[in-house]
């Protein structure tokens, strides 16, 4: 195995998939730069390893969080049915999917954060687990399929403008990584800083 592709290396990016789809975790990891670096290394490299841990890492964070839904059904079950809006809502999704469960389990990866709570929701609502597995299998190789490709391209169009793609990514790969992530921590903190604040000035303007 070249330096570029150690087991470190792999180990990341199915790790970073892997904790991009998981219910909690999901919140804090930035898994599209992962998927970008893996595109990057697998036309640098011409192994198929990086893509592998990329799609399995993914896949397996879906199955784990719809199976962490269904564990937690008597706890989460009364949060859904607290209240009428929430009993409402409740029923919408679980009609939603059970009536297209494939296409809307699919399609959830390209939705932002609903992806992150789909696999959960699922577990909790009793879907079936065949019909979520196609459908996530579906909705990873579509969502996650498109940053791969998006870094494979941009390491050959690099290679094609005379830059060395494959010496920038060995040399720089923890550094992208940990900057990229740090970046996006730091976009939660301001976020979650900016939400605080503008809720401690609605309750001012009522006083």
């Amino acid at each position: 195995m070249s330096e570029a592709l150690s087991f470190a290396v792999l180990a990341t990016i199915f790790f970073g998939a892997f904790f991009d789809a998981l219910i909690f975790t999901c919140l804090f990891v930035f898994g599209e730069v992962v998927f970008l670096l893996a595109g990057g290394l697998a036309f640098t490299s011409g192994s198929v390893l990086p893509i592998v841990a990329a799609y399995s890492g993914a896949y397996l964070a879906d199955q784990t969080s719809y199976c962490i839904g269904q564990l937690l059904q008597s706890r989460v079950r009364p949060i859904l049915l607290a209240s009428a809006r929430r009993r409402k809502m409740t029923r919408r999704a679980k009609t939603l999917l059970s009536r297209r469960a494939i296409p809307m389990i699919a399609l959830s990866r390209f939705m932002g954060p609903v992806a992150w709570i789909t696999p959960p929701l699922a577990g909790t609502l009793s879907i079936r687990y065949r019909l979520f597995a196609i459908g996530s299998l579906i909705g990873v190789l579509l969502g996650v399929g498109q940053f791969l490709v998006l870094g494979w391209l941009s390491a050959y169009g690099a290679q094609i403008g005379g830059f060395s793609p494959e010496t920038f990514i060995s040399e720089h790969f923890w550094l992208i990584f940990i900057t990229a992530q740090a970046m996006f921590l730091f976009g939660i903190g301001l976020w979650h800083l900016i939400t605080i604040a503008k809720r401690r000035g609605a309750r001012l303007s009522r006083v």
